[in-house]
C-alpha cells in the first residue's frame, strides 16, 4: 500500500522518527511504501488529509475535532498522541520578570497565520478569566516571526516552543534567552500532535492501524535511544540543515514533550481531562458554526 505522510513541519527533528522509520524498513516490512509531504503546521495536517493530499499524517487532534464538528461527519481517526506534553505557548525573551497571561492585555502578539497556539489562546484568556480581543496580533510568516522575537518588537509570538527555539537558531537570532509560557501550565493541557489517518485509507486494511502504531511507537523510542538516527534521517532529506540544531531540537522534543515523565505509553484517555480540554477547544473554535453535537466525539474518533 502506497501511503502520503503530511508532517507537520519541514523536514527537522522535531519530525524526524518517521523519517527514521522509513529508513530502518518500518514501513516497507509492513508491505507499506510511504512518501513524507512536508508541512507547515500541525494544524493543518487535517485539511490535507481532508482534501485528498495525503493519507496519514503527524496532526493536531483538536482540528481533527473540528473538522467533525463543522462537518458532521468523520473522516479522520487520530491513531496515537505523539506529544504527551503539548507544546503550545506564548514564546518571548524576559524582561526582568517571566511573562504572566495578564500581560497579554493591551499587548502586540505574533505568530505565522494557522498558528495552533494562536487559534488557542482566546479560549486560554477566557478560562483565565481575562479579555480574548484586547491584544494586537500580526501574522506574519515564519523569518519576520523570529526578527520581531528577537527584537522585541512584540510581547511574545504564539508558537510550539520547539519550532520557535530552532527557528530563531537556524535564521543566527540568539534564542538562548527564549522563555515559554506553557498553555498546559494554565488550565489548557490538551492533546496535540498525533498520528491521525483518513477512514477511507484505514478501511482498505483492518490491520493498518495498528501496524501504524507500532511503527510510530518503535522509530520514536529508537530516537530516544540514539537520537542520531533522527538526525541522519533528517540530513538525508535536507543536507544543507545543521546537524547540531537537528539534534538539539529532537532532544528538546523527546524530553519536553513525548517522554517527559520517563517512557510514554502513547495512548489516549478518552474519558481523561486532557481530552475533554481537547474537546473543549474545538467547541470553542467552532462556535456556532457546528453541524453536529460534540456528544461522544472523541470515543469515535480517537483509537488506541
Amino acid at each position: 500500500m502506497d501511503l502520503r505522510f503530511k508532517l507537520n513541519h519541514l523536514y527537522q527533528g522535531q519530525n524526524s522518527p518517521f523519517l527514521h522509520a522509513a529508513d530502518a524498513g518500518y514501513f516497507a516490512d509492513q508491505g507499506l511504501d510511504c512518501s513524507f509531504v512536508e508541512g507547515f503546521s500541525s494544524s493543518q495536517v487535517t485539511r490535507a488529509l481532508a482534501e485528498g493530499a495525503a493519507d496519514i499524517g503527524f496532526g493536531d487532534v483538536s482540528s481533527v475535532f473540528e473538522r467533525a464538528l463543522r462537518s458532521g461527519k468523520q473522516e479522520i481517526t487520530c491513531l496515537l498522541p505523539v506529544y504527551e506534553h503539548s507544546p503550545c505557548c506564548l514564546g518571548y525573551l524576559p524582561d526582568g520578570k517571566p511573562l504572566t497571561l495578564a500581560d497579554v492585555s493591551g499587548s502586540t502578539l505574533c505568530g505565522p497565520n494557522g498558528d495552533t497556539s494562536a487559534r488557542l489562546l482566546p479560549l486560554l484568556l477566557a478560562k483565565n478569566g481575562y479579555a480574548t480581543n484586547d491584544y494586537s496580533y500580526l501574522g506574519v510568516q515564519p523569518e519576520e516571526r523570529d526578527r520581531l522575537v528577537a527584537t522585541r518588537a512584540v510581547l511574545a509570538a504564539t508558537c510550539f516552543d520547539a519550532t520557535l527555539k530552532f527557528a530563531m537558531q537556524m535564521r543566527g537570532h540568539d534564542s538562548s534567552g527564549l522563555q515559554f509560557l506553557y498553555f498546559a501550565d494554565h488550565g489548557l493541557d490538551i492533546y496535540s500532535s498525533a498520528l491521525v489517518a483518513l477512514d477511507s485509507v484505514l478501511e482498505r486494511d483492518p490491520s493498518l492501524a495498528g501496524k501504524l502504531r507500532s511503527i510510530t511507537r518503535q522509530a520514536w523510542r529508537d530516537c530516544l535511544k540514539d537520537p542520531e538516527l533522527g538526525v541522519r534521517a533528517v540530513l538525508k532529506r535536507s543536507p544543507g540543515l545543521d546537524p547540531a540544531i537537528v539534534r538539539a531540537q529532537l532532544e528538546w522534543v523527546l524530553s519536553h514533550q513525548v517522554f517527559r515523565d520517563g517512557d510514554s505509553a502513547m495512548a489516549f484517555d478518552i474519558d481523561g481531562e486532557k481530552m475533554a480540554n481537547t474537546l473543549e477547544c474545538a467547541v470553542f473554535s467552532v462556535g456556532t458554526e457546528a453541524s453536529r453535537s460534540p456528544s461522544g466525539l472523541p470515543a469515535e474518533i480517537c483509537r488506541n
